[in-house]
């Protein structure tokens, strides 16, 4: 079933334009029913909200709140907080939910709400469509359901409850950090408070960059998507690595001595290997998505390890993960599922991971990631109009000329053409042994879909 609000990854859009106040509070009344209609013990239904440090999280937050609260459902919030925290404190707490106001990477005029179920996993698709259904009744839960004004929802301030995940993410490891400095980039985004505390409180000394949000900061120029200035301090400092979020921090990049970036088909092999040695890579296996990279394909299978290729999305990689019972998982961008430890991407807990197994090697990171030879990789995201990125799998014209590159490219590399799942881009991603190999074939897929789509 198509739906109308809910994407790949929650509900995101331009704040004001495509997220209005209407539309959110609108969300928020018809979640408030669904966990009251569900709940299966007596009095009010909890949230726990977290967002990071858009300036539209402010009036989302407010929106969304009126309609929670005016259902008769209480909220606990967290302040500006990582979306793995607001997951692991909905599952510590026993709230009924978890709600992040965040879009991520996406750029500042941009914002989002990820709701996640009991357990910390996002809500399943039934569930959506259903709530999708109840925002169409916004009149009818207005006049039928919204309860009296002296049994109205509570809103609590309970920015404590970081220090609950802030200790939690430190118990992960028994490692003492001192004999490192790290460089974090917390991309003025949901863990600019988070990430420093808990790399001090292991002992690192540490350098923060890309820490003083003002609303409108957020991702720019900085953080995992833009990790320049950080491979620049990482030299200046002669730090041993850089560390890098998104904005609500469910992703990591790394940067090694050098300033060469790590990215998340090299940072799961690096912890994917400490499980094994450790006998706690559940069946030597991992899960990556269809862009992880041939050459760190072929690494894992000489280290004994078996790769899953899931389609690209963490609900997909985390689909495979728990079909197969696998413990790790994740994304070349640095979306990393550790399923031990959290029920979503979590980038400060996976850098916590790499920097204990960097530590337990003896080696430094670019010692760690030099045996590993990744294909030359290059891709370009194209901006189309939405109605055609909606139906572009429908062209044909696109769709032969695709099929006619990969029968060329067959045996000396791959290509994928998708459509992003939260904003209006198709992507374009070519593999190949050679980088002129790459570069031809990106240009003529890239052209293509401006002729087709644009």
């Amino acid at each position: 079933m198509a739906r109308k609000y809910f994407g790949t990854d929650g509900m995101r859009g331009e704040a004001n334009k495509d997220l209005t106040i209407d539309l959110v509070t609108s969300l928020g009344l018809a979640l408030g029913y669904y966990l009251k209609k569900h709940r299966k013990k007596a009095g009010k239904p909890k949230i726990i909200l977290g967002t990071d440090t858009r300036i539209s999280g402010y009036m989302i937050r407010s929106a969304l709140t009126a309609g929670l609260n005016s259902m008769g459902v209480n909220i606990d919030f967290v302040g500006v907080l990582p979306t793995p925290g607001v997951c692991y404190l909905t599952r510590k707490l026993k709230a009924d939910a978890g709600i992040m106001i965040s879009a991520s990477h996406n750029p500042v005029k941009d914002n989002g709400i990820k709701i996640f179920s009991q357990n910390g996993y996002k809500l399943p698709d039934a569930v959506e469509e259903e709530l999708e259904e109840l925002m169409e009744k916004k009149d009818e839960l207005l006049e039928k359901y919204q309860v009296a004004g002296d049994d109205l929802g509570t809103f609590k301030y309970v920015e404590d409850d970081m220090k609950i995940y802030l200790d939690y993410l430190t118990s992960t490891v028994k490692t003492n950090f001192s004999k490192l400095r790290i460089v974090i980039d917390t991309a003025n985004g949901a863990a600019y408070r988070v990430a420093s505390k808990v790399f001090q409180n292991l002992g690192a000394d540490v350098i923060v960059i890309n820490n003083i949000p003002n609303g409108k900061n957020i991702n720019v120029n900085c953080g995992s998507t833009h990790p320049e200035l950080l491979q620049e301090v990482v030299k200046v400092y002669k730090a041993d690595l850089g560390l890098a979020y998104d904005g609500d921090a469910d992703r990591l990049i790394a940067v090694d001595n050098t300033g060469a970036i790590i990215n998340g088909d090299l940072i799961i092999a690096i912890i994917a290997e400490y499980m094994q040695h450790r006998g706690l890579l559940n069946d030597n296996k991992v899960v990556t998505t269809v862009l992880s990279n041939m050459g760190f394909e072929k690494y894992l299978d000489e280290k004994g390890i078996g790769l899953i290729r899931a389609n690209v999305g963490d609900r997909y990689v985390l689909e495979k993960m728990k079909e197969y019972g696998l413990n790790i998982g994740g994304e070349q961008s640095g979306h990393i599922l550790m399923l031990d430890y959290n029920t979503t991407g979590d980038g400060v807990l996976s850098s916590i991971q790499l920097v204990a197994a960097i530590l337990e090697s003896g080696k430094t990171l670019h010692e760690l990631v030099k045996d590993i030879k990744l294909w030359p990789q290059d891709s370009k995201n194209i901006l189309v109009a939405k109605e055609k990125k909606a139906t572009w799998e429908t062209n044909k014209e696109l769709i032969d000329f695709i099929k006619a590159k990969e029968k060329e490219i067959a045996g000396k590399g791959r290509i994928l053409v998708r459509a992003s799942g939260t904003e209006s881009l198709i992507r374009v991603m070519v593999e190949a042994e050679s980088q002129e190999t790459v570069d031809k074939y990106v240009e003529e897929l890239s052209k293509k879909v401006e002729e087709t789509l644009c």
